[in-house]
């Protein structure tokens, strides 16, 4: 449901056209903190968090704030198909991060999926000859990774020990909200401006779907699905992506570009397999 949710990400941005990357990064952050607020109130389900949990929960809610504003920054400025690639290394990131920090064990079928869904991202990504040059936006994408993979193992660590989905999403969406209005106000970029009906939609959409709902199922998934594993279900991303902007966009894959999709499936199938 998460990956599924991750996919409307892309639909809302394209449809974003008023809004800059680093504008865009605050508006989901801060629409997606006060959902999950608002949830966690209504339900009680808010908590007071000790000193040492809250260092985490920031450091948590900084990597967010940073890789939606790398990949939005890759996406404006490279191709979606190089940002996508270099931003799903991820798994790879976190299948050697994860032994040495969580001292979870990566299993031989996991690395085979990891493998098996990088190969089917090179072939979506290098359909069009996307990799001719590497630049600072591919770099830029690369970052995005690794701060998604250190907010995954900070996230696994403090939902293994008992921080509650509700409480843990509402401090770090927070978190991650004052760091992107921060990086706005530093750069001089204007947020608050009028901005017309499809615009407004957009924004509510990706702060409501991909955001609050997506990133809150993810995160309650680190609970009891090891972080190589839930970071390989996202890459269903690009699949989702692709499919709903066939009727919307009429955008229509073609066929290197659907056996990748046909990998990261497969690679996801294997995976899956082992949480049955």
């Amino acid at each position: 449901m998460a990956a599924f949710s991750f996919g409307s990400a892309a639909i809302f941005i394209r449809y974003a056209t008023q809004v800059s990357a680093i504008s865009l990064t605050f508006f989901r952050l801060l629409i997606a903190s006060a959902a999950v607020i608002l949830f966690a109130i209504s339900t009680g389900a808010l908590r007071k968090l000790g000193k040492h949990v809250l260092l985490l929960v920031a450091i948590s809610g900084i990597m967010l704030s940073l890789h939606f504003t790398a990949f939005i920054f890759a996406v404006k400025e490279t191709t979606v198909a190089n940002a996508t690639f270099l931003v799903n290394t991820s798994p790879v990131m976190l299948a050697v991060l994860s032994p040495l920090i969580l001292k979870e064990r990566t299993t031989s079928r996991e690395y085979f999926g990891v493998l098996l869904a990088i190969l089917g991202i090179l072939f979506v990504a290098n359909a069009g000859n996307s990799f001719r040059s590497f630049g600072l936006p591919d770099l830029s994408a690369l970052l995005a990774a690794f701060f998604v993979a250190l907010y995954s193992l900070v996230g696994r660590y403090l939902r293994t020990r008992g921080v509650g989905t509700a409480s843990y999403t509402a401090y770090v969406y927070s978190t991650a909200a004052v760091v992107a209005f921060l990086m706005v106000e530093g750069s001089g970029a204007s947020a608050f401006q009028p901005y017309d009906p499809q615009n407004i939609v957009a924004i509510l959409g990706l702060g409501l779907i991909p955001t609050a709902l997506g990133h809150s199922l993810y995160n309650y998934s680190l609970r009891s699905v090891k972080t190589v594993t839930a970071n390989l279900f996202p890459m269903l991303e690009p699949v989702i992506a692709s499919a709903l902007a066939v009727p919307l966009f009429q955008e229509i894959p073609n066929s290197i570009q659907c056996i990748g999709y046909a990998l990261i499936l497969a690679a996801v199938a294997v995976v899956a397999r082992t949480l049955a």
